[in-house]
């Protein structure tokens, strides 16, 4: 007769603390490259505020720029945006930012990481896989990818100008004729695929 053997309580303890440790560096990954970009943002930095040892990184993620990437793939995430009413995109779109205070984001990440070659090329590859290639999935034709890459810039415009070089225009933009141009703007490209 065969009996199954008992999970070794070790093993699942390790399991659970490397995966409640790779979360640590994770969220603490995306809060510095958010805030600092990827230049200004060291391994040590990253393992003092996830509260582990920096070997860690290496470990896990083989490199800085390992985290970086599985940073920015876990964060940049568009489909939950392309999730209801087609109609009312544009009131959707500009709610989540606006709803967004000083929340770490995939936006601050790709703009202050960006002078960085070495990051570069990462932010530009799952930009286009993880946010233009699903938007213009969902927007689809006519100029699926056109439309998906100008909502792309009228966002990361936006997002810039309110947010990391803050226009003192915007200050009140949550009430503002400028919050309802945006909304505006942005429905209006999704509704060039209506006939």
């Amino acid at each position: 007769m065969y009996t199954s053997r008992p999970t070794d309580p070790k093993t699942s303890m390790r399991q659970r603390d490397a995966e409640r440790t790779r979360a640590a560096l994770l969220s603490a990954a995306q809060t510095l490259f958010s805030t600092r970009g990827f230049a200004n943002t060291g391994v040590r930095d990253v393992a003092e505020l996830a509260g582990v040892n920096s070997s860690l990184v290496s470990r896990y993620f083989g490199s800085k720029q390992g985290l970086y990437r599985e940073t920015l793939e876990r964060v940049l995430d568009i489909t939950p945006m392309l999730e209801g009413d087609r109609r009312r995109f544009g009131e959707k779109v500009v709610s989540i930012f606006l709803g967004v205070e000083d929340a770490p984001g995939p936006l601050m990440m790709l703009i202050l990481s960006a002078a960085d070659p070495e990051a570069h090329a990462t932010s530009v590859e799952l930009l286009q896989k993880k946010a233009i290639e699903p938007l213009a999935r969902w927007l689809g034709p006519p100029d699926a990818d056109g439309r998906a890459a100008r909502l792309n810039i009228l966002w990361g415009g936006f997002l810039m100008s309110w947010r990391l070089l803050p226009l003192p225009q915007l200050a009140e933009v949550r009430h503002s004729s400028t919050r309802r141009w945006l909304e505006a703007t942005i429905q209006a490209i999704v509704d060039e695929g209506e006939t």
